[in-house]
């Protein structure tokens, strides 16, 4: 049994926390950047947060989507005379 932590991550799962942090260290910086030059936001921060779950939100749908369109069509077994003979009636 392995007991390490992140172990059974798989690589994306792993990925994550890193990909966060650096989106995090970007809007951080992005706010410094509109603190120095003294302007404000382009939308207050309940509409852009609406929007970023509006993005993310669509992301998985295409996302499911897609999946479900690339899913192969399971096959159908042949049901002809001789495959009802084993069943009880």
């Amino acid at each position: 049994m392995n007991l390490t932590p992140g172990a059974a991550r798989t690589p994306r799962a792993a990925a994550f926390p890193r990909a966060a942090a650096v989106s995090f260290a970007a809007g951080l910086l992005m706010g410094a950047v509109y603190w120095a030059l003294d302007i404000l936001s382009p939308a207050p921060p309940l509409l852009g947060l609406t929007g970023l779950l509006g993005i993310v939100a669509g992301e998985r749908a295409a996302r499911a989507a897609r999946d479900r369109w690339r899913r192969p069509v399971p096959a159908v077994r042949d049901q002809g005379p001789d495959s009802e003979k084993g069943s009880p009636s």
